[in-house]
């Protein structure tokens, strides 16, 4: 009879609102994409940066890189409580369009101070992508919020691949010129010019999750003592992890540049490059890792990712790479086994302030990792090209990869997985089984 008689509490989603949510979910993605992209382009332009504007040295160029990460966390609190009560379409359309707005600016101006300005700007609109895009995404699949933030963390590889990459080769290739703009500032403005264009499309196209839009369900209850708690602990420990893995890509900008001295573009192609498993990574592990796997997997991914990267500066150039891809897929495969764990254990209507306040600690100590490499490899002088000196720095990485390895049992604490919406274990492996919320 119940074959026959289905509940009449559970709705089929419409055709029109699945594919819209699925749309969304895929703009989140790119969105995701060119907010990591726009955080990493400086960093395989540093000494061109530092030649054109005569500055002392790399340290001044990485301090933009950090003071971008500085803003784009501190915010991210108030950014959280934006995405719990407002539109989240909106406000993800927003972000992208005035972080994109930045770094075009960028691209045509040769004053450091307006380039720290500028860098302020667009720390606060990259603020408002992840509280917002942790949360909208989920409440899309109810039953599957797992693998719904797995897939969004394509974004990220496809970013952190993107944004190096891109900037290192058309650093040395693009030809056209305007006004006074230097060779690292043409991948600024096309970089800029795209995202601008991206984030109308996203205001055109995305939608908010139905009735979980919060606006219709405003929360006006704080999070509550222990989540609040919770949340910071889990923050306070799994912050190692973003310094390591922030750290990690400026690090190995210079160690290349320095130590190796490779080319602005082939700088830029290892650090794309070590970046791009993620694409693939990312919705792999959480769909591998579900259920009571979660947690057990999360600090097996970060202990393997600190043994990969303590031994790197001890192996000769042709395995830097292959190193580097190593440690990344470990490194940002834990984001997405982690946001998963965490989300899965969080109300949807707490999402984007759980999402806030992690990133407010967590986000803002990893944010500091450009300017720690960059006055730490300064400091090194001549020692910073040869490549075995940069052992205690490429070590220090790993003992932060290793001290969030203690984060599970914090995590765990959050909350039971699926207390707001009931989730069968395997469907929520099973990317053909995304049911989209109507």
């Amino acid at each position: 009879m119940s074959s026959l008689h289905p509940d009449p509490g559970t709705r089929t989603p419409e055709p029109d609102s699945t594919l819209r949510s699925h749309l969304t979910l895929v703009l989140c993605t790119v969105l995701h994409a060119f907010t990591h992209a726009y955080a990493t382009m400086l960093v395989p332009l540093y000494l061109l940066v530092q030649k054109d504007l005569n500055l002392p040295g790399v340290a001044k160029v990485s301090w933009l890189v950090t003071i971008y990460g500085l803003v784009y966390f501190l915010g991210s609190y108030i950014a959280g409580i934006a995405a719990d009560r407002f539109d989240r379409k909106v406000l993800l359309g927003i972000g992208l369009i005035g972080n994109a707005a930045a770094i075009t600016l960028m691209g045509f101006t040769h004053d450091y101070h307006l380039l720290v300005a500028l860098a302020v700007v667009s720390g606060l609109a990259g603020t408002l992508f992840h509280p917002a895009a942790n949360a909208l995404v989920p409440a899309h699949y109810p039953k599957n919020p797992g693998m719904a933030i797995g897939l969004l963390g394509i974004g990220s590889g496809l970013g952190f691949w993107a944004g190096p990459q891109f900037a290192g080769w058309r650093a040395q290739a693009a030809t056209w010129h305007l006004a006074s703009v230097a060779d690292w500032q043409r991948p600024l403005v096309e970089a800029g010019v795209a995202g601008l264009v991206i984030g109308v499309i996203f205001l055109l196209v995305a939608r908010e999750a139905g009735k979980s839009a919060p606006h219709a369900t405003a929360p006006k209850a704080p999070l509550g003592r222990h989540l609040t708690i919770q949340t910071l602990l889990v923050a306070l420990v799994l912050g190692f992890r973003d310094l390591a893995g922030v750290a990690a890509i400026s690090l190995s900008s210079i160690f290349l540049l320095k130590a190796h001295h490779r080319s602005t573009a082939e700088t830029g192609f290892v650090l794309g490059t070590m970046m791009l498993a993620a694409t693939v990574v990312n919705p792999l592990l959480v769909w591998f890792t579900t259920g009571r796997w979660r947690l057990p997997s999360l600090a097996i991914i970060l202990l393997l990712g600190g043994a990969i990267i303590a031994t790197l500066p001890h192996w000769p150039l042709a395995a830097v790479l292959p190193l580097l891809c190593g440690f990344m897929t470990m490194q940002l495969g834990s984001y997405a086994v982690s946001d998963a764990a965490m989300l899965e254990r969080v109300p949807n209507a707490s999402r984007g302030r759980v999402t806030g306040l992690f990133l407010l600690w967590a986000g803002t100590l990893g944010s500091t990792g450009p300017w720690i490499m960059g006055k730490w490899t300064d400091h090194m002088g001549d020692a910073a090209l040869d490549p075995h000196a940069y052992a205690v720095p490429f070590f220090t990485l790993a003992v932060g990869m290793w001290i969030a390895a203690a984060s599970p049992p914090l995590i765990a604490r959050l909350g039971r997985v699926g207390q707001s919406t009931p989730i069968e274990a395997f469907t929520e492996t099973m990317p053909g089984t995304m049911s989209a919320l109507g």
